[in-house]
């Protein structure tokens, strides 16, 4: 018994052996052949890693697949054949990479990046898959990327395929092409590519707002936002300063660049946004954004206000001698016929404003004095805030007071609407103190008016005709001055003195020194933050030095002048001014605006009227192209030559004509009788048209065309060279010498970017004509070179030379060697050392350091 026990036991152990071994095997056998199912749980599959050598060659990486294990009991052993081995996956980087087939032989494929890829940077991590047992070449450019650079080789033995990725691959700024090839015992593959882009420098800025409209209430604000591109038109990744400026409202927040002229905030990464808020006043506002030479423009409404009615008033009656009203004016407290008798005083005083349907009303009167009178007793136009009305807001608070109702008389009115029309701006009818905006579109430039006027106007919009009209009483005399900057911000003396405030228009007029008669910048400037004037004295003061010259982008010397229209106190005048203007509007859309305007003016000035009328077009031929074209007439009579009449004309055609080739066609005339003392400066008698073409051949290279003839025929001002004559202020100039002479000039040039330089070459052909004196009668033609080489972001050396090729030189083109360079010390300050050499001409042998 005990040894059938013994052998019972030994059976038992053997059988349990058995058992283990036999479940050991079937539990190997799904590890190396079973692949998971996707009902399989993730619980129940361990992966088995396989283990990666440390080579310098490239890495082998097999990846087993997961084993299923089944957590339930043990069941009794079945046995069945195994399984076929799986195929295991291609690679695990990238993961899409198993989605797609396979590569056939001599073909490879560029995985990462994505075409049209937009990158920060100028490098980028590229992921190829090609067959097994080629060899890869990987070009940027043209340019072969070295074997070091690639960090990582995976291989698929089952399907033989090799994913491999390269590690910073050099990019330039801008498009990049790159191409990958295979060669398999020696024969190359089929050669595949794909073009990323790389955001480069600041070549294009844009700028719009979130809001369309906001109210005009002084508190509601609208967000300004903006861009800045690449040439490729890809957010570019720089950071820059841009000045904001707003035609009404102001900005909010902190100022990037306190000390620099506008609003000032940094784009970072290309992207910027402010906050302006809204003024009291409802009107179309301009939004400017500038960032060195780039600007860019934008528009929104602050539209009417239909705020909740409010009315407020006082009524002073006052009982008493006279001389004993301590509140009264120091003029009036002490009667000048010394009858200090009794007396009853009873003045009045009212404001109102409030909606009336979907019109806004605002009024206000006075019966005692003018609604523009200053604490010192005078009336100006558009009166600001004077010493003496701070007694309201409270010292310390945050409020501010905004004149609303400005008018030199007792009585201010207006009526107003935001036009339901779409971007018709605002329909309004007043009494009061105004300015021309409406008068002075872009468009205009002989029929332009800009004035500041007191009296009755009047806009209105019916469907796409647009009517404004004007009617000023009480208008004072009516001067123009042009002064030439020393340098400094004064004093400038104006020709009259006791100016009526508020009049004046400021503006500083760029041109070309040797060509008189084109404006190539007018900016507009205001009283406060621009300049200071005592209008007593007719003195300007400016913030900044106004310089007398400048250099342009090809070296010519631009000249600066100051230019001030203004009325001045002529006692007894009783002169009056009333104009009309009918626009129609083909189109109101932002930078697709279209119309069609007729204008007329008629000044009373006692013995000298003034009439005007004219017509002028803006017709806009797609996103970047517009037809301009005007006509305009007048009459007056002048105090030299009589009564005399004269018409101007101005047509300019410009837009892209292909891609990267803009053109610009231009003809403008004034006849020697036409005159306009309100608008930009022209010179009459001078007809001058011509084209220009300038065509982009690639990122480097451009290519520009110029034919340009001028006509100077009429009488031109004599130059003051006496003391009377520079204290006799005049209407006009003196007429001096009679001018009749004519240039046409060609050009044609290349302009060649080398790296961070640029290098410019022109060819010029001038004829000269002087009918006056046939001494100046020249044909010449002369070669002009000019290289630009920025040092460091701030400094830069120029080099010109200008070259005659012709047996005769230009009367005014002399040839010269120029040596400069230019630092920019601040944004919108340069200081310039520059060395001039003349070698022919009437300066030859003769240098200038400047």
């Amino acid at each position: 018994m005990k040894l059938k026990k013994r052998y019972a036991k030994a059976a038992l152990l053997g059988l349990s052996l058995s058992s283990e071994l036999l479940l050991l095997c079937l539990l190997k056998a799904p590890a190396q052949a079973a692949t998971p199912t996707s009902e399989t749980s993730p619980a129940a599959m361990p992966q088995v890693l396989a283990e990666v050598k440390q080579t310098n060659q490239p890495t082998d990486t097999t990846i087993v697949a997961p084993v299923s294990v089944d957590n339930s009991a043990v069941q009794p052993p079945t046995i069945a054949p195994s399984p076929a081995p799986a195929a295991s996956p291609a690679s695990a980087t990238p993961a899409a990479s198993s989605a797609l087939p396979a590569p056939s032989p001599n073909q490879v494929k560029i995985l990462l990046p994505l075409a049209q890829t937009v990158l920060d940077v100028p490098a980028a991590t590229v992921t190829l898959q090609y067959a097994q047992g080629s060899q890869i070449e990987l070009k940027v450019n043209g340019v072969t990327v070295p074997d070091t650079l690639i960090g990582r080789t995976e291989t698929d033995k089952t399907t033989g395929t090799v994913t491999q990725i390269w590690y910073g691959v050099s990019l330039k700024e801008g498009e990049n092409i790159l191409t990958a090839q295979t060669m398999t015992n020696g024969v190359a593959g089929e050669l595949v590519s794909t073009q990323v882009q790389v955001r480069g420098d600041v070549k294009q800025m844009t700028v719009s707002t979130v809001e369309a409209r906001i109210p005009a209430d002084g508190r509601s604000a609208a967000t300004v936002q903006g861009q800045l591109l690449d040439d490729k038109g890809n957010r570019s990744s720089r950071d820059v300063i841009v000045t904001l400026l707003a035609s009404e409202g102001e900005f909010a927040g902190a100022d990037a660049s306190p000390d620099q002229p506008g609003f000032q905030v940094k784009a970072i990464q290309g992207q910027f946004t402010a906050s302006l808020r809204s003024s009291l006043n409802a009107r179309t506002v301009n939004v400017r954004a500038v960032a060195g030479s780039l600007e860019a423009f934008t528009q929104l409404l602050f539209e009417t206000n239909l705020r909740p009615s409010i009315a407020t008033g006082v009524i002073d009656i006052r009982l008493g001698k006279r001389g004993t009203n301590f509140y009264d004016s120091f003029r009036d407290f002490l009667p000048a016929d010394r009858n200090n008798r009794y007396e009853l005083d009873v003045r009045g005083a009212v404001f109102a404003t409030g909606k009336i349907g979907d019109w806004l009303f605002t009024g206000a009167y006075n019966s005692n004095r003018a609604l523009n009178q200053t604490c010192d007793g005078t009336t100006r136009l558009f009166r600001d805030t004077q010493s003496c009305d701070q007694t309201y807001p409270t010292y310390g608070d945050s409020s501010q007071s905004t004149v609303l109702a400005p008018s030199t008389d007792s009585v201010y009115l207006r009526l107003e609407r935001t036009s339901p029309i779409p971007s018709a701006g605002i329909d309004y009818a007043m009494w009061g103190d105004y300015n021309t905006e409406e008068f002075a579109r872009r468009s205009q430039e002989f029929t332009a008016i800009t004035r500041q006027l007191h009296g009755l106007k009047i806009n209105y919009n019916v469907g796409n005709l647009q009517l404004t009209g004007f009617y000023g009483n009480n208008v004072q005399g009516f001067q123009r001055d042009t002064i030439a900057p020393d340098g400094t911000s004064g004093y400038y003396f104006l020709s009259r003195r006791l100016l009526v405030e508020g009049s004046e228009n400021v503006f500083l007029e760029l041109e070309d020194l040797n060509r008189p008669g084109t404006v190539l910048e007018r900016k507009s400037l205001s009283r406060g933050p621009d300049y200071e004037i005592d209008y007593d004295r007719g003195a300007l003061l400016f913030r900044q030095p106004i310089l007398r010259t400048d250099v342009g982008t090809d070296g010519e010397t631009l000249v600066r002048r100051i230019v001030i229209t203004y009325q001045y106190d002529t006692p007894g005048s009783n002169n009056s001014i009333y104009a009309g203007r009918a626009v129609y509007h083909f189109s109101r859309g932002q930078n697709r605006e279209s119309w069609l305007g007729a204008t007329y003016l008629k000044e009373d000035q006692g013995n000298r009227d003034f009439e005007l009328y004219g017509a002028d077009a803006f017709i806009s031929l797609g996103a970047n192209a517009r037809l301009i074209a005007e006509f305009a007439h007048s009459s007056n009579l002048s105090d030299t030559l009589g009564q005399i009449s004269g018409s101007a004309y101005r047509a300019e055609l410009e837009g892209e004509i292909a891609r990267g080739v803009y053109g610009r066609a231009y003809y403008r005339s004034a006849e020697t009788g036409f005159a306009n003392k309100a608008t930009v400066s022209f010179v009459p008698g001078q007809t001058r048209y011509g084209t220009q073409v300038n065509a982009k051949l690639s990122p480097f290279t451009a290519l520009r065309f110029q034919y340009d003839h001028e006509d100077n025929k009429g009488i031109a001002p004599r130059p003051l060279t006496t003391l009377e004559d520079l204290l006799t202020p005049r209407l006009e100039a003196i007429p001096g010498s009679r001018v009749d002479n004519s240039l046409t000039t060609i050009s044609a040039g290349v302009v060649q970017k080398l790296g961070s330089a640029e290098l410019a070459v022109d060819w010029f052909h001038r004829d000269r004509i002087d009918r006056m004196n046939s001494t100046f009668n020249t044909t010449s033609d002369q070669l002009r070179s000019r290289l630009t080489v920025p040092l460091n972001p701030r400094l830069t050396l120029l080099a010109q030379n200008e070259t005659t090729l012709s047996a005769q030189t230009d009367a005014v083109y002399n040839d010269r060697t120029l040596l400069a360079l230019n630092w920019q010390a601040m944004p919108g300050i340069n200081i310039q050392l520059a060395q001039q050499f003349y070698t022919r001409g009437q300066f030859a042998g003769q240098s200038i350091t400047s």
